[in-house]
């Protein structure tokens, strides 16, 4: 009989993201990159790791980002499981990344893992410059991490959650918050599986 103790929650970073600019961008191609980055999917050939194929493999559900780069991570791991062993899919659009503000300096270039950090800090720092706010995000990830918690403990057993860096940091969090056994942080690296296991007792 599969126990409380036994439920775990998978957390999956997508694989790495196509099309990612490689040179200095302005505020305007920054912009740009934020508003067609979501329609993104994975970069040819990106393959994922025996690890996640596994994890998506040993799991009774998986939840998806509605995001093109997340959906294409799911169905690489997915295409590597037999067609009657794989998991139902749902897609979970509360799983969408943590979104970036495009920061208020026109003349300034930075290359996109620049503005990436610089518009986190600046976030974290409270200005959100139109998109979703840091109390938002986390009561956001405060909601999810229950359902998932909800959802593992009372049947699904074990669920893999496929999304994004800093959404699956903020989800890490609350589930340790609510008990969970695992890593303060996830790892950040592109596909890379991280596991909580659930703390009630058997």
């Amino acid at each position: 009989m599969v126990t409380a103790a036994d439920r775990r929650i998978h957390l999956v970073r997508h694989l790495p993201t196509a099309g990612t600019p490689p040179g200095w961008l302005d505020r305007d191609g920054l912009a740009a990159w934020f508003a067609s980055e979501g329609l993104r999917g994975i970069v040819a050939g990106a393959e994922p790791s025996a690890a996640l194929v596994a994890a998506v493999a040993a799991s009774d559900r998986v939840l998806v980002s509605p995001l093109a780069r997340a959906r294409a991570t799911a169905d690489a791991a997915l295409a590597r499981v037999a067609p009657a062993a794989r998991p139902p899919v749902t897609v979970d659009p509360d799983l969408v990344e943590i979104p970036l503000p495009v920061l208020p300096v026109p003349r300034l270039r930075l290359p996109l893992d620049a503005w990436d950090a610089a518009a986190r800090v600046a976030w974290l720092a409270g200005y959100a410059g139109g998109v979703e706010s840091r109390p938002e995000a986390l009561a956001r990830g405060r909601r999810v991490a229950g359902r998932l918690a909800a959802l593992a403990l009372d049947g699904a057993g074990t669920v893999a959650v496929v999304a994004h860096g800093f959404t699956n940091i903020l989800l890490a969090r609350e589930l340790r918050r609510l008990g969970w056994d695992g890593p303060r942080l996830p790892d950040h690296g592109n596909g890379a599986v991280t596991t909580y296991r659930s703390g009630m007792p058997t």
